[in-house]
């Protein structure tokens, strides 16, 4: 009956273990109770803010093209060759302020009807635009054809004069503040950047240049 008595002890000394580890360990009603008795140390984390939308900077705004200027006497053919790249409503026009240094002139004449006789045959030819000076000074009874920016472009004009028939016409230098007409393309892709390059060089004295979008 020895080992019976062994047995019991052993279960008793386990179970006596059991009871002091179990008061030992830590009540989770009591924690509970712990947390509540310091809620005022309790910090409430705000949710982190959302990212602030980025600025809309120079590179983002739309980019146009502004090809020009053109006076009266190109202004119809530099319209027909844009015409040519389909740009549809994305071309306009735009009146700008220039500083031309050439112009293509009929030399002033005797008097005013001598002028006008020569205006007309202007007409017959086929010339429609012209301005005749009737202001004193030594232009006087002169008749301007057209003011370009380059001396290229006043050139190739009175070239399309003769053409025509226009014999008495020259070319000079004239510096004066005029406005004149150019072109301004929204946002051209690649392939139009191209052939408008290439009507810069048909059209001498013509510039391309990057302008913001209005």
């Amino acid at each position: 009956m020895r080992w019976v008595f062994l047995l019991l002890l052993a279960v008793n000394v386990g179970f006596g273990v059991f009871v002091y580890l179990r008061d030992k360990a830590p009540n989770p009603d009591a924690q509970l109770i712990a947390l509540q008795m310091n809620a005022d140390k309790v910090q409430i984390v705000p949710p982190r803010p959302a990212p602030a939308p980025a600025p809309v900077t120079a590179s983002a705004r739309l980019t146009c093209i502004e090809w020009g200027s053109f006076g009266a006497g190109e202004l119809a053919r530099a319209q027909g060759a844009l015409d040519r790249i389909a740009l549809g409503v994305r071309a306009r026009r735009a009146e700008v302020g220039v500083t031309a240094g050439y112009w293509v002139y009929v030399p002033p004449l005797r008097s005013q009807a001598a002028m006008e006789r020569k205006a007309a045959e202007l007409r017959d030819l086929g010339v429609d635009e012209y301005f005749p000076i009737l202001d004193p000074g030594r232009w006087r009874y002169a008749i301007s054809l057209g003011v370009f920016r380059s001396e290229e472009g006043a050139t190739r004009f009175l070239a399309q004069l003769r053409q025509m028939g226009v014999r008495s016409a020259t070319v000079g230098e004239r510096e004066q503040r005029v406005t004149q007409t150019a072109f301004v393309i929204s946002e051209p892709t690649e392939a139009e950047s191209v052939k408008l390059a290439d009507l810069r060089n048909e059209f001498p004295g013509s510039e391309l240049r990057a302008v913001e979008c209005r």
